[in-house]
């Protein structure tokens, strides 16, 4: 009798515990690898981040929820950009949109497309233009004034000067006071000043584009910005002290980013700029 009782018990102790260590359902495991993947973005490893992101968008499409899906594919699509990875990236972005427009979410596929058309221009192939022409149309339906914006900054630097300048103050109008909006609208029309041949607008616009890249965690184009204000410094003869400190910014964003060899020609170019500076 008492050895029946003690294998009840134990019996119930197993099952109690089995009912604890069940693994989680796909949808909470996809919100665990989602958040997982922000930890890791954060410690810049954005190739780890990725995968989790990739995993968490299978899981929530496994069990059909394509808007979960859509947000971690979106999100691994930037982690890839981050890591160097544009062509992977697209891939990346490319499902998201596809899964957001499953979902009816018009704002979120218009992000993706937004994605598809910065990894196209960072790989140089592929049609930029008519996935920023898409996302803009979205954005508008979807009332995501900033994604608008971003598409509008986009065309801006397919487009001639004057037409340039049109799409980036309709940008700024959109939403110009977003960060997310702020960095890339500054860094395009400084690259739009510098090829106009003004060199010292260039550079101050250059400038003003690193506070909000910084804050909206646009760290490829916060090197780009940082990198362009360096180069235009180093041409002044009175700017030596103020190139070597951005030199040196741009390598840690280059490490940062995993891109080891940048980050060593930025440190060469800062102890170049600051021997001309003494």
């Amino acid at each position: 009798m008492i050895a029946r009782r003690l294998a009840a018990v134990a019996a119930a102790a197993l099952a109690s515990c089995a009912a604890r260590e069940q693994r989680p359902g796909a949808e909470e495991l996809a919100l665990k690898q989602r958040s997982a993947g922000e930890t890791a973005r954060r410690f810049d490893d954005p190739r780890t981040a990725a995968a989790l992101y990739e995993r968490s968008s299978r899981n929530a499409a496994a069990v059909d929820r394509p808007r979960l899906a859509a947000d971690a594919a979106c999100r691994e699509g930037i982690a890839q950009l981050a890591a160097g990875a544009p062509e992977r990236a697209e891939e990346s972005f490319a499902r998201a949109e596809t899964l957001a427009r499953d979902a009816g979410d018009r704002s979120l596929a218009a992000r993706a497309l937004l994605g598809v058309a910065r990894a196209r221009r960072m790989t140089g192939s592929g049609d930029v233009a008519g996935p920023l022409r898409e996302a803009r149309a979205l954005a508008r339906d979807g009332g995501d004034r900033t994604a608008e914006a971003l598409a509008e900054v986009g065309l801006g630097a397919l487009s001639p000067p004057a037409e340039a300048r049109e799409r980036y103050a309709a940008a700024e109008r959109l939403a110009g006071d977003a960060s997310e909006v702020q960095g890339p609208l500054r860094l395009n029309r400084a690259r739009l000043d510098e090829r106009e041949g003004r060199p010292a607008d260039a550079r101050a616009g250059y400038r003003a584009a690193v506070a909000p890249l910084s804050v909206a965690d646009d760290r490829p184009g916060l090197l780009a910005a940082l990198q362009a204000a360096a180069r235009l410094a180093d041409a002044d003869p009175a700017g030596a002290g103020e190139a070597a400190e951005l030199h040196r910014r741009a390598a840690l964003v280059a490490d940062g980013l995993g891109r080891l060899e940048v980050a060593r020609t930025e440190r060469r170019a800062a102890e170049a700029s600051a021997a001309r500076a003494r």
